[in-house]
């Protein structure tokens, strides 16, 4: 699990749009810059998490010719 230090990225240059209700949106217009950051952080390792279970494959672990398959690959 990432802590809450400063999350090490590439330079953020893309925007995403991310829907949320009214209340919520002026609640985070209402936070603090250490915490506008801190959610920023969390929504990108929470991105981050689902981008790497979209792309789990238990044949990577359990199939050693699935290994040397994608091995040879490269």
């Amino acid at each position: 699990m990432v802590t809450d230090a400063r999350l090490e990225t590439d330079k953020r240059t893309d925007e995403f749009t991310l829907r949320v209700p009214s209340v919520t949106k002026v609640a985070i217009d209402r936070l603090a810059p250490h915490y506008k950051r801190r959610l920023n952080d969390r929504i990108l390792v929470t991105i981050a998490q689902v981008l790497h279970e979209a792309d789990f494959d238990p044949r990577r672990y359990l199939v050693s010719e699935y290994f040397e398959i994608k091995k040879n690959d490269r």
